[in-house]
């Protein structure tokens, strides 16, 4: 006589390996990481290089959702990056990220 198990014991219900439950915590875990490490972008711009009022300008633009003066910044900042580069030494990289971020927290279009 043979006898066949199953593979999961009677008294023990069945474990999923993953749970939908499990994968979106794990991608708001992610998606808190990555804003996270975008607020850190106000520190990682060498804001001494800059306009000593362009930080406080990107953020009152951002603070009541002024499209079209954060657009017309990131498009100087893309614009201006090789001559900045090349007079300071650090590129417009950080700044456009931090404009970005800006536009993102506006809610701009992107």
């Amino acid at each position: 006589m043979s006898t066949t198990h199953s593979p999961c014991s009677p008294g023990r219900p069945a474990r999923r390996l993953r749970r939908p439950g499990r994968i979106l915590l794990a991608v708001a875990g992610l998606t808190t990481v990555l804003l996270a490490s975008a607020c850190d972008t106000a520190q990682q711009v060498p804001w001494a290089t800059y306009s000593s009022q362009l930080q406080q300008q990107i953020d009152a633009a951002a603070a009541v959702g002024k499209c079209a003066t954060l657009q017309a910044l990131l498009t100087a900042a893309n614009a201006s990056s090789s001559a900045h580069e090349k007079a300071t030494g650090y590129p417009n990289d950080a700044l456009v990220a931090y404009i970005q971020g800006a536009q993102h927290q506006a809610g701009c279009p992107a």
